[in-house]
């Protein structure tokens, strides 16, 4: 399968992707139709997302490259200051498949990530995010491990609805600006370390589950 080809089926899965984001976003806006249901003022909040992913370099080849798509899971903790503004500490990670069958990628991140959410009377309630985040990025080639790490920014936004006040489920979208400034090459016993500058971006689409206490 050539590379227009991955990139057409990657396509598709986004699309399918947000088409069942929308969906979950209708269903959503018609439960406003209902009692409205709230969390508490403040208190600690837990978060688990399952999220397509798209990871682009700037650095990239046709003899090697990272596949766009992956699969990304977070998970999450904060505490809620007052009814709009939470302050969250997320961990989470992609896997991506490479031109090279014989070598896996993965990047891995921890957010610091600032909520204000709209609507705080509703049980429907969207929200804007952003912070900073570092990143590492993993290709594992077996005997060898390429780790490029770096900072960046993230941010972004959704929909959540409380079903009850203890727990909401959402969608969340997420963009990473990232610049990798350090890579380290292990062979073995043997490690290679590098001053970098290169500059990708991570975009997370998924379905997000809350607890809030």
């Amino acid at each position: 399968m050539n590379r227009c080809n991955l990139k057409m089926e990657a396509i598709r899965k986004r699309c399918t992707i947000l088409v069942a984001a929308l969906g979950l976003c209708f269903c959503l806006m018609s439960s406003t139709a209902l009692a409205d249901v709230t969390e508490d003022e403040n208190g600690i909040c837990l978060g688990l997302t399952l999220a397509g992913a798209s990871l682009h370099s700037d650095a990239t080849s046709d003899a090697f490259h990272v596949m766009d798509h992956g699969e990304a899971l977070q998970l999450s903790v904060g505490y809620r200051f007052n009814p709009v503004f939470t302050l969250e500490l997320a961990i989470g990670g992609s896997r991506h498949d490479t031109s090279d069958p014989s070598i896996d990628a993965g990047i891995a991140s921890v957010q610091i990530l600032g909520y204000y959410r709209f609507l705080p009377e509703k049980s429907f309630r969207p929200y804007l995010k952003g912070g900073i985040a570092g990143y590492s990025l993993v290709l594992d080639y077996g005997s060898a491990d390429l780790r490029i790490d770096g900072g960046g920014l993230a941010f972004g936004g959704g929909v959540r609805a409380f079903l009850s006040p203890v727990f909401s489920i959402g969608v969340d979208l997420t963009h990473n600006m990232i610049k990798y400034d350090d890579a380290r090459l292990s062979l073995g016993d043997l490690s290679f370390q590098s001053s970098i500058e290169e500059h990708g971006r991570l975009t997370t689409l998924g379905l997000t589950f809350g607890l809030s206490f």
